[in-house]
């Protein structure tokens, strides 16, 4: 990564995705305080649960607070199963007590629930409760508002936002494409091949057919390639979870977009004292 960030020239950020367990002091200074590039650290733990997953919760909370010393906004990003499902706002909530302030929460890739309606309704249980959380911003409900106020239509344009840079040196368009070589979009001695990428997958950011006719796909992010790869195996379909966790997703940000929208105008209507009159 020392390479890498050296070598580069140019670039804007330098971002490094990490489950944290090697991170060490020396490398984090380093990050922030001496290679004088623009470097983020995101990390990944799923909070209390995390056990579950093969991972040490005791570790990993050591390794937040060390990064949170250089990096007081550090994206912590947290994955949710169906089994997790029950406990996410509670991890968010220990990740919270930690002194994280940033957190993107996602369902695991191959969810694939048993009983679809009561674990949309978890989900939604969930996510609302997280929509209340203080102190805490979510990524997926921020980026939403963001999307739904300015009326920004979520793209996936192959390899003209992030390049994925496989361990041998080739180019992917993203994690989901590693060592699939029909994906195979240039090196690090070629340079990134973006016009021959898109000739060769036209269908890279087509729209699922199940969200034809559906009222709330313009803020939607399942024609993300990324995401269908990583739920279906193809770039034509997202899975049924998946699905509905955007839905979720964004129907939790248009309640919060609508909640304050009326706080705002109770504030605006609320009456005014001047020179011993109340006024509206």
């Amino acid at each position: 990564m020392k390479q890498f960030i050296e070598r580069i020239e140019n670039g804007k950020e330098y971002v490094i995705t990490t489950n944290g367990t090697l991170l060490d002091e020396d490398f984090a200074k380093w990050c922030f305080e001496e290679s004088g590039k623009n470097v983020r650290i995101n990390m990944s733990h799923d909070g209390k649960t995390c056990a579950d997953r093969g991972a040490d919760p005791a570790l990993l909370d050591e390794k937040v607070k060390m990064l949170l010393k250089y990096q007081e906004d550090t994206l912590i990003q947290l994955v949710y199963t169906e089994q997790t499902l029950p406990d996410l706002y509670d991890n968010v909530l220990h990740l919270s007590g930690l002194g994280v302030k940033n957190v993107s929460a996602a369902l695991d890739g191959f969810a694939s629930p048993a009983d679809p309606d009561s674990f949309g309704d978890l989900m939604r249980e969930q996510w609302d409760k997280l929509g209340h959380l203080h102190g805490v911003s979510m990524h997926e409900l921020t980026a939403k508002r963001k999307f739904i106020k300015e009326n920004i239509r979520p793209k996936c344009e192959i390899c003209k936002k992030k390049v994925y840079i496989n361990w041998d040196g080739n180019f992917y368009p993203c994690i989901q494409f590693q060592n699939l070589s029909g994906f195979r979009c240039g090196d690090v001695n070629t340079g990134i091949l973006t016009k021959e990428a898109e000739k060769a997958h036209p269908d890279y950011s087509v729209m699922s057919a199940r969200c034809d006719g559906c009222e709330i796909r313009d803020y939607c992010r399942n024609s993300c390639a990324c995401r269908k790869m990583g739920t279906t195996g193809t770039l034509t379909d997202i899975s049924e979870a998946a699905c509905m966790e955007e839905q979720v997703h964004i129907l939790t940000a248009l309640e919060q977009i609508a909640e304050s929208q009326r706080r705002k105008k109770k504030t605006e209507e609320k009456p005014v004292k001047q020179s011993g009159k109340s006024v509206t």
